[in-house]
């Protein structure tokens, strides 16, 4: 059955391939181009990627559009943001033998670099009363939902990848900079895993073809 994607863009399966190459190669102009194009059609490679079971290689190189800032508006910003969580999170959910801690750490960092981008969709979730009465007050409450959900990520690696974070400087400065006490109770960690489940099946929704 041909792909109904296909002729309109780059396949994406050689275009993930380029970018693992420019990334293995260092080219960093190669790698921007091929990002840009993976951006300009998003939300296609994403559908396209949960037929073709490439959900994590999309969430990875959705993420380095984050990282090198090449979205132009905010909202393309949201949008390239809730799509990278879905792709890894639909690594995470089932909990297969192919989860590495790579896969916890991406997860974790793109909730702590781009909290804000996640702060919309937790209050239509989660606190809907008070967006209209006091936004300040459910952006802050949004921010210590995301905050939960960092904090169970990190757990999960403390308990099955104890050495990891230790040597992952990037983990280890989100390890610091979250509030939560390090008595994180088992209640607090089942309610963050709860949020995961909930975010993922909304964005799955929202996101649907």
């Amino acid at each position: 059955m041909p792909n109904k994607f296909m002729g309109v863009r780059k396949d994406l399966n050689v275009l993930l391939e380029e970018i693992r190459q420019d990334c293995e190669q260092g080219d960093r102009h190669g790698l921007s181009e091929k990002l840009r194009l993976l951006m300009q059609h998003r939300k296609a490679y994403y559908h396209e990627s949960c037929q073709l079971h490439l959900e994590d290689e999309l969430s990875d190189s959705l993420f380095k559009v984050l990282l090198l800032e090449l979205d132009e508006e905010e909202a393309e910003s949201i949008e390239t943001a809730e799509l990278a969580y879905l792709g890894i999170a639909s690594v995470l959910k089932d909990d297969s033998p192919g989860i590495t801690p790579e896969h916890y750490k991406r997860r974790l960092l793109l909730l702590h670099y781009f909290s804000d981008y996640f702060t919309d969709a937790i209050i239509e979730i989660f606190l809907k009363k008070y967006r209209e009465n006091n936004l300040l007050e459910a952006r802050n409450m949004a921010l210590e939902c995301i905050e939960k959900m960092q904090m169970a990520d990190i757990l999960q690696l403390e308990k099955t990848y104890p050495e990891f974070i230790d040597a992952d400087e990037q983990l280890t400065d989100a390890c610091n900079s979250l509030q939560f006490p390090p008595d994180f109770s088992e209640e607090a960690q089942q309610e963050a895993d709860l949020l995961h489940k909930v975010l993922y099946a909304y964005l799955k929704a929202k996101h649907r073809a």
